[in-house]
């Protein structure tokens, strides 16, 4: 759109005249990122300091002026294309490191920050952070949190939704809001996590940072095939040997990185793992033991530790260097980011080569297989049209060949431009209903990053709903019948911490079925309804072990909805539930890593009953025991900015109340 001239001089005011750019040169130098989207903005914001976001954004809410949060714009979905038009909102120059505490673990930082400073600033105190993509040198922690990247150390300490503590954020509208871990109600964290720009902008964030180890092993295994390599992943997460690491690569990616970067990797391996263990002495040594015999019972051949340092920052820099190795093939690199569970990986990839085969398409594979989550990465030239259509193509066959293997389109890169209409493939409609919803929540002028993450026209297009089973179509027929009498839904399990006096509650203890305890992908699907105590027995049986506690009190759904167990956040991968109107959304299952539209998982957590009926959860599991997440006190949360808005679409009519006094939603 064009920007009314009175916007602009307003901006002006606000940024400063010289950071407000409209020539052809600027507008062009943003009109892309690292997908092959290309579209120019009608200006160029170059924001200077964090005070000036909430006045600019005021500005362009008050003339519908959409805009587009951006950095280093390294992400390959289109997310930071100006669809629309309207604005780049610049954010490069927010790039302070502003505070590092090692006695309490945290930092400080901007959101234009880049990771791979704020590396370097940890490194000589003994600290790092634990999300480390691969573009960690070029891209920024507001980004990162903006798609929920993570990387390699993703399978032992988790994402960047994992790492961020509290953030300060800016609704479309320019109201400030500061979400902190420590605060009762959904994870609104987490529900930023992925969130691609399209719900606001991110201004400062508080991170968790950790000591670094002190002690650290790298090994490089070749395997006679992938099939191979990533049966040896779930077979080491079946002994409970979580490496810090674990990397794999074909031979198409080995023999480009080798060319590129000569890191040592032998050029005759169909396939390679790199692996990587940290943690004391012993531990190591028990663990390389446990680790190099099931390497070589999948057919390694050869396994190779890094003797020294040297070494092993040698095979690392080959493993980040994996996509400019294949960048230097052809002038175009299409990048995949599909997720499937574990188990899932043999067939999954499969189906990839085969597509890629019946395509005449030479692309290379590189995955985090740990996660299950991993980058076909395609060599072309755009210039030739049907090359590009016959790549695009190919493409999304990949991404729905992981959607039919219960998977994910994105594990990590998003969703953006590129990937929207396969989302109508992975969700139904209710779901993507909910996502709407959503985003309509916190920006009902929809001028945060249009036209990303939400397909089109997706009524007709969006994947069948499964059916409910018995127990929860009652619990949806009986919504529907109160929302029509106005009678309302007090949600409880077994009443022991979201306690209620309510002469009809809303029960979830009908969905009491233990559903699934998967001991290859090691999560569990089970009801609400189910109790902690008949979790725990049922998990003892099978000899492996949760974060929850054994002797806890209460039902799943209120241990996940009361927000007294956030540290069960972390481990729940999938959830469904029920909304205050009947319909039912799903959202995750077996995958440990899901960056395709708004984390609905986290939404549910802690939101205390008020934005629906949890009606099942799955979650991870392990084969050792684990540390118990401590139970805090149930505390009504006063409600945010953000929290009344999706409230309000979700239950206009505020018959899912919240408990126990507190204020209202």
């Amino acid at each position: 759109m064009k920007i009314p001239s009175a916007a602009l001089k307003k901006l002006k005011q606000a940024a400063g005249e010289e950071n407000v750019l409209t020539d052809a040169v600027s507008l062009s130098l943003y009109a892309y990122d690292c997908s092959l989207s290309r579209t120019r903005p009608d200006a160029l914001i170059n924001v200077p300091n964090q005070k000036a976001v909430a006045p600019i954004l005021r500005i362009l809410q008050e003339y519908a002026v959409p805009f587009v949060p951006r950095a280093s714009a390294t992400n390959h979905a289109g997310s930071c294309a100006a669809l629309n038009g309207g604005a780049v909102l610049n954010l490069t120059r927010l790039n302070r490191i502003l505070q590092i505490n090692t006695q309490e673990g945290f930092a400080v930082v901007e959101p234009g920050a880049v990771g791979g400073d704020l590396q370097d600033a940890l490194a000589p105190l003994g600290f790092f952070y634990a999300p480390d993509p691969a573009s960690e040198r070029v891209c920024t922690l507001g980004g990162n949190l903006a798609q929920n990247a993570s990387g390699a150390r993703c399978m032992k300490y988790g994402g960047t939704i994992d790492h961020v503590l509290e953030a300060d954020f800016i609704l479309p509208d320019g109201r400030p809001l500061h979400f902190s871990r420590r605060d009762g109600g959904p994870d609104f964290i987490g529900l930023l996590a992925g969130s691609e720009g399209t719900l606001g902008v991110i201004t400062r964030m508080k991170v968790k940072i950790l000591p670094a180890a002190k002690h650290i092993k790298t090994f490089l295994v070749t395997f006679p095939s992938l099939a191979h390599s990533v049966q040896t992943v779930s077979d080491l997460a079946a002994k409970g040997v979580i490496p810090r690491c674990v990397e794999a690569m074909d031979q198409n990616t080995t023999r480009a990185v080798e060319e590129f970067a000569r890191s040592g990797y032998p050029a005759d391996a169909q396939a390679l793992l790199i692996l990587e263990l940290d943690g004391t002495p012993a531990q190591i040594a028990s663990d390389e033991k446990q680790l190099e015999e099931i390497c070589l019972k999948n057919q390694a051949l050869k396994f190779i530790p890094a003797k020294n340092e040297a070494e092993r920052q040698k095979l690392w820099f080959g493993r980040r260097a994996a996509y400019a190795a294949m960048a230097r093939l052809a002038p175009n690199v299409m990048v995949g980011d599909g997720t499937v569970p574990r188990s899932e990986l043999p067939r999954a990839l499969a189906k990839v080569r085969r597509i890629l085969d019946d395509n005449n398409i030479y692309a290379s594979l590189l995955f985090h297989a740990g996660d299950g989550n991993f980058h076909p990465q395609i060599v072309f030239d755009e210039r030739n049209k049907p090359d590009a259509v016959r790549v695009t193509r190919a493409l999304k066959e990949i991404l729905q060949a992981c959607v039919d293997c219960g998977g994910t389109i994105s594990g990590e890169h998003g969703v953006g431009v590129e990937k929207r209409a396969v989302m109508a493939y992975q969700y139904d409609k209710p779901t993507l209903d909910l996502f709407t919803r959503i985003k309509r929540a916190a920006d009902p002028k929809n001028i945060a990053n249009p036209l990303k993450l939400i397909p089109l026209a997706y009524a007709e297009k969006a994947r069948p709903q499964q059916p409910l089973s018995a127990a929860a179509q009652q619990l949806a027929d009986n919504i529907r019948t109160r929302r029509e009498a106005r009678v309302p839904c007090t949600v409880t399990g077994a009443n022991t911490r979201l306690k209620t006096a309510a002469e009809h509650p809303l029960s979830a203890r009908p969905l009491n079925q233990i559903l699934d305890i998967d001991k290859t992908n090691y999560t569990v699907t089970a009801g609400a309804g189910v109790t902690l105590a008949e979790l725990a027995q049922a998990l003892g049986r099978e000899n492996v072990y949760s974060i929850l506690p054994e002797k806890g009190k209460g039902t799943l759904g209120g241990a996940f909805a009361s927000g007294c167990l956030p540290g069960f956040y972390p481990h729940v991968l999938g959830v469904e539930a029920l909304l205050p109107d009947g319909s039912y959304v799903r959202y995750g299952g077996k995958l440990m890593k899901n960056a395709a539209g708004y984390n609905l998982a986290r939404l549910f957590a802690g939101s205390q009953g008020t934005l629906g009926l949890v009606t099942q959860l799955t979650f991870k599991i392990f084969a050792k025991p684990v540390p118990k997440a401590p139970e805090l006190p149930f505390q009504p949360a006063p409600a945010n900015a953000l929290w009344r808005a999706v409230k309000a679409q979700l239950d206009p009519e505020d018959l899912f109340p919240p408990l126990t006094g507190g204020a209202r939603v």
